[in-house]
């Protein structure tokens, strides 16, 4: 058994460019593929909610549904009705807010394509040269019929015609049996689902640049056999300290959970997210610049673009942003700044449409939201003070302290004593919860757990590792 937490991490020359994590019982992730039903239809909005098997039900907008006919601007009344079992895949994730954004317009990947069953378009990856483009998308509207669709990779133009002809061929195929499946269930029900974590990363990276180390044995053979090129890129880490650690990622994932960043030249960038939008403010900091004062302004302005671009990557953060540059009188130096983050940007495989400055000087741009943030996903309001400042939350003090007492699996000491705080033993212990069985079990040593009560945050230590005899003795002191 390993830990129930799963994480990926990209790392480029040794600075932590994205986090992807993927917890038991997360909401369903974009990509995956249900059989829901229609329980809401909201005419004033032209939407629906629909249950796809979750807490909460999944949301969808008229056009984001498929029109039954030829007739224009169908009213959504006309598209579907309550009570309707429709075809639906999540196009943004739930939040602990939201449900999840859902559209009837399917997408299913393929390895050098991704084929639209009601897509009627041929679109073709930004990557390729001018010619290639206009090559390939005359080859995407040859292998299409009807009202089908094709998005061309960018490996697309690298492989026979023939290849692609039987990728199509498959993928129809698996559209078809699972429209066929739907038919049968009439209950919801996950009928495909979304690329895996791997996969997700994959997608992430240029991959003939990368190197792939994995801390779990069954997945590193899966990967190699399912990627036999990246053969003599990937390594199995057999160290029992937790890989992140091993490789200071653990520390540079708390880092990114500060609202401070400091820049290489002395200068900071401060991060509030707010209900609204995210607000960057950039300060000069301890950098007391040059002896030409724009100069100096100019030249933070660029670091603070170039980590800005980098943090709303690693952090993951969505929706409308706003950065406040040091004002800057000169339009020669905006643009300047503006054309670093556009290329820090072109990294970033999240589409983000910078919208230019204000008339106070302000930089607005938006970045598409797909699932929560770093900060949502892994920390919570305070207990003490609810809203002014946000701590890690239980769940993940508990993922850390799986992995804590699974670098002590091969232990051949008899005991291990983990001390936790009330919320954490609270949540360890909740009604119906295996977790504490699920704990013992990463370990062959027996497990003793008991609470310091005086702690209100999700809190753990590992006290001692021994003799249960002296374990129990402690205990029975305390």
């Amino acid at each position: 058994m390993t830990t129930s937490e799963k994480r990926a991490a990209l790392v480029n020359h040794g600075q932590l460019v994205e986090v992807m994590l993927e917890r038991p019982n997360a909401y369903p992730k974009a990509g995956n593929i249900y059989v829901g039903r229609v329980v809401k239809v909201l005419p004033g909005i032209q939407a629906a909610f629909v249950d796809v098997g979750f807490e909460q039900n999944g949301f969808i907008h008229a056009t984001d549904l498929v029109p039954i006919s030829e007739k224009e601007n169908q009213t959504i009344s006309e598209k579907i009705h309550e009570g309707q079992w429709i075809i639906v895949q999540v196009k943004k994730e739930a939040s602990k807010s939201k449900g999840p954004l859902l559209t009837e317009n399917i997408t299913i990947p393929g390895e050098h394509l991704v084929y639209l069953p009601f897509g009627n378009y041929t679109a073709v990856s930004k990557k390729l040269s001018e010619d290639d483009t206009e090559r390939m998308r005359k080859v995407g509207d040859e292998l299409t019929t009807g009202c089908e669709g094709l998005i061309m990779r960018t490996s697309s133009s690298e492989v026979s015609l023939e290849q692609l002809e039987h990728e199509v061929s498959r993928l129809r195929q698996q559209w078809a049996t699972l429209s066929d499946r739907a038919e049968t269930l009439k209950r919801t029900s996950l009928l495909f689902e979304g690329n895996t974590l791997i996969e997700r990363a994959l997608a992430h990276t240029s991959n003939e640049e990368m190197t792939y180390i994995f801390d779990d044995f069954d997945v590193y053979r899966s990967f190699k056999n399912k990627y036999p090129n990246f053969t003599e890129k990937t390594y199995l880490y057999k160290g029992t300290e937790n890989l992140f650690s091993h490789h200071n990622i653990e520390q540079a994932i708390h880092k990114a959970l500060q609202p401070v960043v400091w820049l290489k030249n002395g200068g900071h960038i401060n991060i509030d997210p707010t209900e609204a939008l995210t607000v960057i403010d950039v300060n000069t900091g301890k950098f007391t610049g040059k002896q030409d004062r724009d100069e100096s302004i100019l030249e933070t302005n660029l670091y603070a673009a170039e980590e800005a671009a980098r943090q709303l990557r690693l952090r993951n953060i969505s929706g409308m942003i706003v950065i406040d540059f040091i004002r800057m009188n000169s339009k020669d130096h905006q643009n300047k700044v503006i054309r670093r983050l556009e290329n820090t940007f072109n990294q970033d495989p999240i589409r983000t449409r910078i919208h230019g400055f204000t008339a106070l000087g302000l930089l607005e741009l938006t970045r598409q939201k797909v699932k929560d943030s770093l900060s949502a996903q892994m920390t919570e309001p305070c207990a003490v003070c609810k809203a002014i400042h946000r701590q890690l939350s239980v769940e993940t003090i508990y993922y850390a302290l799986e992995r804590a007492l699974f670098e002590h699996r091969h232990t051949e000491e008899e005991g291990i004593w983990v001390e936790v705080s009330k919320p954490l033993r609270d949540y360890i212990k909740a009604p119906e919860s295996d977790l504490e069985d699920d704990l013992s079990n990463l370990i062959s040593a027996k497990l003793y757990i008991t609470e310091k009560s005086e702690v209100d945050q999700p809190y753990f230590h590992v006290r001692q590792i021994g003799s249960c005899d002296v374990i129990e003795a402690r205990i029975e002191k305390e």
